[in-house]
């Protein structure tokens, strides 16, 4: 009886240290994030009429994959906000990203634009690092 509660004992702690010894993993990544060129631009989080968050995350994320292949923007292009009602809109081109609706900026004393704004800029740097050579501005 004590030999197999010192075998328990030292079956445990010999687990517990290879746990502490193994290399970290990365986090994996949320479906909902939204990056471009390894650039984080940010994660959606709140539903809206009609579309779950990831549901939202899944259309901006192609969205950008067609600025990406679009040869109108192999050379840049402007990515623009603007305001929608209470939300606010990025776009490049003439093609939508996303929204932000006001459940985006809850957590914070932000407006829909001033949010929009700081995605629209990240989302600007993201697509420069993704096409080397082309140049977007916000």
């Amino acid at each position: 009886m004590v030999a197999t509660r010192r075998h328990v004992v030292l079956t445990a702690a010999l687990v517990a240290a290879a746990s502490a010894l193994a290399p970290a993993r990365p986090a994996l990544a949320d479906a909902r994030d939204i990056s471009v060129g390894g650039v984080y631009i940010c994660t959606i989080t709140h539903d809206v009429p009609g579309y779950t968050s990831y549901e939202r995350a899944k259309q901006a994320n192609q969205r950008i994959t067609t600025v990406l292949s679009s040869p109108q923007f192999y050379n840049g292009g402007k990515v623009v906000v603007n305001q929608f009602g209470a939300a606010a809109t990025v776009s490049v081109g003439n093609i939508l990203i996303f929204t932000v609706v006001p459940a985006d900026v809850e957590p914070t004393n932000e407006t829909t634009f001033d949010l929009a704004k700081t995605w629209a800029q990240r989302l600007a740097h993201g697509l420069g690092v993704a096409m080397p050579g082309a140049e977007f501005h916000f």
